[in-house]
């Protein structure tokens, strides 16, 4: 059975816009996705442009599917401590593709 999540992070993208991770469950295994939340908010279309497969956040980095979908997997044998912190990662590399996507406007 497959449940879902949607997880308000407490960030936004521009002041207003609510950063949200959907967290998906099956199977012992999670997905935890922006839901192409930045591409979203930064009104762009995803089928023209191209992504970069990883954002880099320093110790960590999130996975960039081709349709702007920032996401990371997880199991459910880590750790507590781990599952907790991948809405954190995937809120922030989020935020940092939509940040992207607006300077690359300019």
């Amino acid at each position: 059975m497959t449940e879902t999540e949607i997880v308000d992070t407490g960030r936004t993208y521009d002041g207003i816009a609510p950063v949200r991770v959907h967290v998906t469950r099956r199977e012992g295994r999670y997905e935890f996705s922006d839901g192409g939340g930045a591409v979203a908010a930064a009104g762009v279309r995803p089928s023209e442009l191209r992504f970069d497969e990883r954002i880099d956040l320093g110790d960590y980095d999130v996975n960039v599917s081709r349709k702007g979908v920032v996401f990371l997997p997880g199991v459910a044998s880590s750790s507590p401590e781990w599952l907790a912190r991948l809405p954190d990662l995937v809120a922030e590399g989020s935020v940092v593709l939509y940040e992207a996507l607006l300077e690359a406007e300019d």
